[in-house]
């Protein structure tokens, strides 16, 4: 327990440290975020001006204005950039210096992705805000907080789900040169797979199935379908199910191939 509130403590004092550090690129930041939600809004005016135009599609138009206004934030929410700077740590020996705090390393990992999401709520909240006032008579917004308390819980599943397999992915780097390759792949891959590019509802009926079960529809998707569709009861428990079991999972195989790393680990010159 006294473990416990020292890295609570730890993670607190480290997230405070990193945004103070990362509040200095204020300008960078604003203009990155500007850049995360152009996107998703280009891809709005995209879908609507095709329904628009008689396109039949799987959906409506609420259902994708919805989709795509809350796309930049679930995204941003939902992101981390661990695996590459965690990976280079691992490969230069940075990490012993890590390894001789009093503190556990996962809460280095996880004061360092707080502080990203801080920053990036700071710049891209008010923006969000704008486009949701823009559209706001075509958009699907539950009534009551029931669906809002499950989106916030989903996202935090996401976020932990996206944050265990970038800590899976670095650490390969244990044995492995360079896995920028395989973190561009997983970006890559995660932008199809997740619904960050194409509504997963807009899939072909015949990726149904791999499509609504595979993990990368628990980091993005999922958590947008929750406000901007007609997920019944059944379908938002399974999908919970779906998400935390597959959060537990790859956090277990995370661990596994952690901490077989770190038995291997040696910094030359250490």
């Amino acid at each position: 327990m006294n473990a416990f509130v020292r890295n609570l403590r730890v993670v607190r004092r480290m997230t405070a440290a990193d945004i103070a550090q990362q509040s200095v690129y204020r300008g960078a930041w604003i203009i990155f975020m500007l850049a995360n939600i152009c996107m998703p809004i280009i891809s709005l005016l995209i879908w609507r001006t095709a329904l628009a135009s008689g396109a039949q599609l799987p959906v409506d138009e609420r259902y994708v204005t919805t989709y795509f206004v809350l796309l930049g934030f679930v995204t941003m929410a939902t992101s981390s950039w661990m695996a590459g700077f965690l990976a280079q740590d691992i490969r230069m020996g940075k990490l012993s210096s890590w390894m001789i705090r009093p503190a556990s390393l996962l809460a280095g990992f996880v004061a360092n992705n707080l502080s990203e999401k801080f920053l990036k709520l700071f710049a891209l909240v008010p923006m969000i805000g704008v486009v949701w006032w823009i559209f706001r008579d075509s958009m699907n917004i539950p009534a009551g907080p029931g669906r809002w308390a499950l989106f916030a819980v989903s996202i935090v599943l996401g976020a932990m789900l996206v944050f265990t397999i970038d800590i899976l992915i670095a650490s390969l780097a244990f044995w492995m040169d360079d896995v920028s390759a395989l973190v561009q792949a997983r970006v890559i891959i995660a932008s199809v797979l997740s619904g960050a590019v194409v509504p997963l509802a807009l899939m072909p009926e015949w990726s149904r199935g791999f499509v609504d079960h595979q993990p990368f529809r628990y980091t993005v998707s999922f958590p947008v379908e929750i406000v901007a569709g007609q997920l019944t009861g059944s379908e938002l428990l399974a999908g919970l199910g779906f998400q935390l079991g597959y959060v537990v999972v790859f956090a277990a195989i995370a661990r596994l191939v952690w901490a077989a790393g770190i038995r291997a680990y040696s910094a030359v010159g250490a």
